[in-house]
């Protein structure tokens, strides 16, 4: 009997282990790795997609009003990430390049150049924030 009980037991452990809730970001990190953009994943009950936010302002209708508001938005969160001193290298870059299609009437690659931007952005953004709270472990020990 005592067998049975621990063999329960363990069942019960594993299974709950295996059920763990994991976060949202997580869930959708582990299913973007796994299959990319465009991808579908269940969470507590719902579907989701594995597309980046900018992926899905990038995919809208390719105008000057989007490519506009696209790239001011970019522009808006650069200049938030280089305040919090996480600007990777070719964030500037890319948002010169959008620019310069936005002005020759180019929309979609301005689009798809503010989106990378922007994405470059708050991955920064994400950066300064671990940072943040991590930054303890970056200190070497005294003794």
């Amino acid at each position: 009997m005592k067998k049975i009980a621990t063999i329960a037991a363990v069942a019960a452990l594993t299974a709950s282990s295996l059920t763990m809730a994991q976060s949202f970001q997580e869930a959708f990190d582990m299913n973007r790795a796994m299959y990319g953009a465009g991808a579908t994943f269940e969470w507590e009950g719902k579907s989701y997609n594995t597309n980046y936010i900018e992926e899905e302002l990038a995919a809208k209708p390719a105008n000057m009003e989007n490519a506009q508001a696209l790239f001011d938005a970019a522009k808006a969160k650069l200049a938030e990430v280089r305040e919090a001193g996480f600007a990777w290298r070719d964030n500037v870059k890319y948002l010169k390049e959008a620019k310069a299609a936005l002005d020759a009437g180019e929309y979609q690659k301005a689009m798809d150049l503010a989106a990378r931007s922007h994405l470059q952005s708050r991955k920064g953004l994400d950066q300064a924030a671990y940072a943040e709270k991590a930054w303890i472990m970056a200190v070497p020990p005294l003794n």
